[in-house]
């Protein structure tokens, strides 16, 4: 069964940085009927989205991998326990406790794509410049975005009826059932019956203009400064001083710290008995604390982090504590021969 997995859109700030006041849309290059690069893409994956609500996290993955294609460059790669990572990473998701898979806000997930950065299959993390707010439901602006940027992010509310259309291969619209929850996907482009395209649950979905009208909730334009460039704009159509300045006025939010920096803070604490040498053979809380905050890290280092949650992971640090705190401290090394 898929799983749905976005939070309902909050209202826009006063600081949110719109599509229109970035791009002048009457410099900017009409986008044709039907457009859309998403066959460069041999297989999509649901990077995880069959069985958790991860689908921000997907689409993230999703348009990383056409991104670089675009430019001619080798698609990135991504595998599910990358993706979950960072679900995890920026909101408490882990696989072994149901209550902590509750979605994602996409306006704090774009927060952490613009400063942490998504994982990809290597290590590597990839961070967008800047992003814009699309106006909910506005088409022209919708297929602008997707042209250029070669993909925009969509927030929409799904139904049952929608659900049954995927599955039977159907496009999506406007149907009488009830809403039962939010979906993140990206949109791709438009195909020659006026359908958006977008990716989601490992294939391509058409969407009907009149179901994005209604259900459409928020939208995201990334920038990224090649694609910007390769779309070759004319003097005037994108304001980059404009976006900066007003990126420089948006509040600074936390950045959710890579495990590779979480575990460089402890590199004090950890030494050898997991904290300076003491005259007990039984770990202290300090030690205990420290013990499982290192192997913490460590597992979401290797990208796996999502799958065991604190509550289950404790009495494995706290017997390594045990077992390091009972082994002493390490003994000073032998002076070499002659030495004094």
């Amino acid at each position: 069964m898929m799983k749905l997995g976005k939070l309902p859109a909050g209202p826009l700030s006063k600081k949110a940085i719109m599509f229109h006041d970035v791009f002048d849309a009457t410099r900017m290059p009409t986008p044709p009927a039907v457009f859309g690069e998403q066959g460069l893409v041999r297989t999509w994956y649901t990077y995880g989205n069959d069985e958790y609500g991860d689908c921000v996290w997907a689409a993230k993955a999703h348009m990383h991998m056409l991104w670089p294609l675009l430019g001619g460059y080798a698609r990135n790669h991504f595998w599910t326990n990358n993706v979950l990572s960072d679900y995890a990473s920026a909101t408490g998701f882990r696989a072994d406790d149901p209550n902590t898979d509750q979605g994602t806000d996409m306006r704090m997930a774009a927060e952490y794509h613009r400063k942490t950065g998504v994982r990809d299959c290597f290590g590597k993390r990839h961070r967008v410049d800047a992003y814009v707010n699309m106006i909910a439901g506005n088409l022209d602006q919708l297929a602008m975005g997707a042209y250029i940027f070669g993909a925009v992010e969509l927030g929409i509310m799904m139904t049952q009826d929608n659900m049954d259309q995927f599955d039977k291969g159907e496009p999506w619209t406007v149907t009488k059932s009830e809403v039962i929850g939010g979906h993140c996907i990206p949109v791709f482009g438009r195909d020659a019956d006026g359908n958006f395209l977008c990716v989601t649950w490992g294939k391509v979905q058409r969407m009907a203009p009149s179901f994005i009208e209604k259900y459409m909730d928020e939208g995201y334009g990334y920038l990224d400064q090649e694609i910007l460039n390769k779309a070759g704009l004319s003097h005037g159509a994108y304001d980059n001083l404009t976006l900066m300045k007003m990126l420089a006025r948006i509040s600074p939010q936390p950045v959710v710290k890579t495990t590779e920096e979480q575990i460089a803070s402890l590199s004090e604490p950890v030494r050898y008995g997991l904290t300076s040498a003491t005259d007990n053979s039984f770990p202290s809380e300090e030690q205990f604390d420290v013990a499982f905050k290192l192997l913490r890290c460590l597992l979401d280092q290797s990208g796996y982090g999502w799958a065991l949650s604190d509550e289950k992971l404790r009495p494995y640090s706290n017997q390594i504590a045990i077992g390091v705190v009972a082994a002493g401290p390490k003994p000073d090394e032998a002076p070499e021969e002659g030495s004094t």
